[in-house]
């Protein structure tokens, strides 16, 4: 077993006096100092429930029913917490003045107090005093119990009373009395104390009651009590001890460096995990049963060797002893009988296929077989030096390793140095072990191991992946090598050490025992205490589909104590019944890998505080929290009673984890940073067994927003960031508008420019060459021959002063801004069709809207270009031209009814020499616009150009 005491210095109650264990697995304990609830780790003081504050720190009594909590106070009162609210009861209500004891609820309901002053009963809203009329005697102290079949049974000064079915009244069953608390059974007989006297045993059935027999311990206990495993726990005032049924002492716990008082009153308190807790004067102790089972050695001895016999018992040397001389080598039966020997302490020993069980020390090697010793002395040259390993070979040798002497064989009382192989007696193995397959291994230090094979030796080392340091220890089961080092673990397959690692990726250091069961689980043991691992992975491991695997580690906190031993030995062996025992510089104990107590209760979280930038809030659902809430903490716990270490939690904030987050041993967590909105903690614990809670505790909160944080802040600032965008696009817009404007007008002037000088220079130029043609002909004979080409020379002449007038106009005429395109356009084409004898008409549709001054200059110029084709050479007798206005696009079309395009000018999208068509489709591109000619012979041409709105219209 294992003892912890916590006393005033780890905040654990001083002398209290009751104690109790919720629904949530939380111990509280009443005591003079104030109320304490308690999860395994920490003492907390209560001063108030759910808000509500206690009358009194002073609490003397406790109890819980239903959801209620019931607390009396030493100078009398009563407090009920329930769901949130507290009732309080006073003289006022009947409750006396004086110190409350304890609380009981019969099976009808009916609520039973016992104080100084009495017995009374809850009747309604009052309490009513059980008075010499109901049958009970005055008097102070008396004690209340409840009997195994719901009734009531009164310690009292002047005797034991008992309650009278479905009334209030009681009766004497027996004379023998007590001012002391007495105490009902597992087996519902009551002890009832008092001073100076021995105590009695009452027994309800027969209603009698006699003297209880304990053992002799110098004087009258201070307290018995039987558990429910039916041990005796006595506190004869010098701390507690242990006693069996029959009252056998099994072990003692004594003030004050095993307990945490001499003395101690009141039985112990059973919790629901099977830990016992102690109440004493100066604190709380807690007694529990470890997964290892510790053994008893002799007085002085330390540094054990093991073995397992051939009938199930186990040997256990000490080759080294705080005495002048070591304890003779026993055994521990399986029943757990001491088998005691005549044979010294061993510093190695190892048991034959044979079952004979061989021992060597610095003087000496025997054997044991049926109870019958044979020994022989070491070779001259080997005495004083101890025997570090040994191993029997399938031929009758015993390999011996020798310290500083290497490796030698003996056999039938003859030693022979290395066995015949010179190389292993250079070097002192570590480790001895013959395999299934007959071979012997020889592990030394440095990764290096030697393997004996039909006489052969052979060397492995790091380029075998040996990597393992000093190897201290090898086994061989279910058809597998294993070796364990100093460094690390490893098996033997396919020519190579494989290693092998846990769960987190780290080798198993300092392995100085291995065992593999019949069940295929594979256990270590080494200075943290054992290993085990399941058979599953053992498994996969041994096939290569994995070489990390799930451990469970049983160490301090199950019993392991020591280091180990200063010889390397197997200090993991299977006993013959299945248990395992370990061996350390300091102790010697075992488990049964079959029967490992597990704690099957789920632990329940709770969540104990809540608290921003260090002002503390109630931990309540749909917790409202200011706005720029920082450094924001939150406490929780679990009642893990047992090995409250090994409590695992894991949590998450539901609004900001998208996961669990694993918290480890960790009860507290911390968020920064957090922004406004809802959110939701949850919390899971495990207990030492890795059983995870059913649900997790938790609690909701609201964090309100700063207003810089809220929805309309959030739009304001968007509504913000489009208007300065749309300012600065206008802006651009406005910018880009005058620049367009700028090169218009300077494309403007450049062309007026242009027809300036071709009117100026040009035009005047050719009408001069034919006003000087006209004198020519006028001198020259009417009829004279050279009259003919003159005339056509002059007109070809006018014929280029034609187009020269043409292009002027092209140069001149443009579209105006300021007006729409549609008159302009009709102006000029109905001054060229008259010119022709042609009709030619305009048409608008939809809403008329401005156009860009750019576009509608070189819309103007193509639509002028597209008549003046149609005119000259589609031979149609009218020309029409549309205009179209929509919300998406702006389109013209120029149609005629002629003979349509020559074949060769569709192909080659112009005519030769000719460069309008090519022009119109530069101009269209110019300013981000589709033209699309669409012609059939004898049907007409329709020239199409189509702007998107937002490059047509201003």
């Amino acid at each position: 077993m294992s003892h912890t005491a916590w006393t005033a210095r780890d905040g654990a109650p001083s002398d209290a006096g009751t104690m109790l264990q919720d629904r949530n697995g939380m111990l509280w304990f009443g005591a003079s100092n104030g109320l304490f609830r308690f999860d395994g780790v920490r003492f907390e003081r209560i001063d108030e429930i759910s808000g509500n504050k206690l009358l009194s720190p002073n609490v003397q009594a406790l109890a819980l029913f239903g959801e209620a909590l019931w607390v009396g106070y030493n100078a009398g009162g009563i407090s009920v917490f329930e769901h949130g609210t507290v009732r309080h009861y006073g003289v006022a209500q009947g409750v006396p003045a004086s110190r409350i004891l304890e609380f009981i609820q019969t099976a009808d309901g009916t609520l039973w107090m016992s104080s100084h002053a009495g017995i009374y009963w809850l009747d309604g809203a009052r309490w009513r005093q059980v008075l010499p009329d109901d049958g009970l005697p005055a008097g102070e102290r008396p004690s209340i119990n409840l009997l195994h079949d719901g009734g009531l049974l009164i310690t009292h000064p002047a005797g034991l009373f008992r309650g009278v079915p479905g009334t209030h009244r009681f009766r004497k069953v027996d004379a023998a009395g007590s001012m002391l608390a007495s105490q009902v059974h597992v087996d519902g007989r009551v002890i009832v104390m008092k001073f100076g006297e021995t105590p009695r045993m009452f027994n309800p059935v027969t209603e009698t009651s006699s003297p209880l027999r304990l053992p002799a311990s110098g004087g009258l206990p201070y307290s018995i009590h039987r558990d429910r495993r039916n041990g005796w726990w006595i506190g004869p005032g010098d701390g507690m001890r242990l006693y069996t049924p029959d009252f056998v002492l099994k072990q003692q716990f004594l003030a004050p460096y095993q307990f945490s008082a001499a003395r101690i009153f009141t039985p112990p308190f059973d919790d629901r995990e099977g830990n016992l807790w102690f109440m004493t004067e100066n604190g709380i102790d807690r007694i529990r049963e470890n997964h290892l089972s510790v053994q008893a050695m002799p007085e002085g001895s330390t540094d054990f060797v093991l073995t397992a016999g051939p009938d199930g018992e186990v040997w256990i040397n000490s080759h080294s002893s705080r005495q002048a001389l070591s304890p003779p080598t026993f055994a521990i039966a399986g029943d757990g009988r001491r088998i005691a020997s005549a044979m010294p302490s061993a510093t190695a020993s190892t048991r034959a296929t044979d079952g004979t069980l061989w021992f060597g020390n610095p003087h000496e090697v025997w054997s044991r077989r049926d109870g019958k010793l044979r020994r022989w002395p070491l070779a001259p040259h080997l005495i004083q030096q101890p025997v570090q390993a040994m191993a029997m070979g399938d031929d009758g040798q015993l390999w011996l390793s020798i310290l500083r002497r290497g490796v030698h064989t003996f056999k039938d009382g003859v030693w022979r140095a290395g066995g015949g192989h010179a190389a292993l007696t250079e070097r002192t193995a570590l480790s001895v072990h013959r395999d299934a397959q007959g071979r012997i291994w020889f592990g030394y230090t440095n990764n290096a191991i030697t393997m004996l094979d039909h006489g052969k030796l052979r060397q492995f080392g790091p380029a075998d992946g040996l990597t393992l340091g000093s190897v201290t220890t090898m086994f061989s089961g279910q058809g597998t090598l294993w070796i364990g080092g100093e460094l690390g673990l490893a098996h033997w397959r396919n020519g190579r050490f494989i290693p092998l690692y846990d769960s987190n990726g780290a080798p198993f250091s300092g392995v100085s025992g291995i065992v593999q069961t019949a069940q295929g689980e594979l256990w270590l043991h080494g200075p943290d205490g054992l290993v085990r691992i399941g058979a599953a992975d053992v498994a996969s491991a041994l096939a290569g589909d994995l070489d990390r695997v799930t451990t469970e580690r049983f160490g301090y906190l199950d019993g392991h104590e020591g280091a180990t031993a200063s010889v390397a030995s197997d200090s993991l062996i299977e006993a013959g019944d299945g248990r395992l025992w370990y061996a350390t510089s300091s102790s010697v104990g075992w488990i049964d890998p079959r029967h490992i107590s597990r704690n099957p209760v789920r632990p329940t979280p709770l969540i104990t505080a809540f608290s921003v930038n260090n002002r503390h809030y109630p931990a309540v659902n749909g917790l409202g929290l200011p706005q720029g809430t920082h450094n924001l903490r939150i406490d929780f716990t679990a009642a893990v009673l047992s090995i409250p270490e090994r409590a695992r939690f894991r949590t998450r904030l539901i609004g900001q984890d998208h996961d669990w987050q694993d918290a480890g041993a960790l009860r507290q967590a911390f968020y920064t940073n957090l922004g406004p909105g809802d959110y939701r903690f949850e919390v899971m614990a495990a207990n030492e067994d890795g059983l995870w809670s059913v649900a997790p505790a938790s609690l909701s909160f609201h964090i309100a927003p700063a207003f810089y944080q809220t929805l309309w802040f959030k739009l304001l600032c968007a509504a913000l960031l489009a208007g300065g965008v749309y300012l600065l696009y206008l802006r651009r817009l406005a910018y880009l508008t005058a620049r367009a404007v700028e090169r218009m007008r300077t494309r403007l002037e450049e062309r007026e420019r242009i027809a300036r000088t071709l009117h100026d220079t040009f035009l005047q130029s050719v009408q001069s060459l034919i006003l000087r043609f006209h004198s020519i002909k006028a001198v020259l004979p009417k009829n004279a021959a050279v009259q003919q080409q003159i005339d056509a020379a002059l007109d070809a002449a006018d014929t280029v002063a034609d187009e020269g007038r043409d292009q002027l106009m092209g140069l001149r005429v443009h579209y105006g801004g300021g007006s729409a395109l549609a008159p302009v356009l009709k102006e000029a084409g109905v001054a060229a069709a008259t010119q022709y004898g042609v009709e030619f008409s305009l048409h608008e549709s939809g809403t008329q809207r401005a156009l860009q001054v750019e576009v509608g200059d070189e819309l103007f110029a193509i639509g002028r270009e597209a008549v003046a084709n149609a005119l000259r050479h589609s031979g149609s007798a009218q020309v029409l031209v549309q205009l179209t206005y929509s919300a998406t696009s702006f389109t013209m079309e120029v149609r005629d009814h002629g003979k349509g395009l020559d074949d060769a000018v569709r192909q080659a999208g112009q005519r030769d020499r000719h460069w309008g068509l090519t022009g119109m489709h530069e101009r269209a591109a110019r300013i981000g616009g589709k033209l699309a000619i669409h012609s059939k012979r004898g049907e007409g041409t329709t020239i199409v150009v189509k702007l998107p709105a937002s490059l047509a219209y201003r």
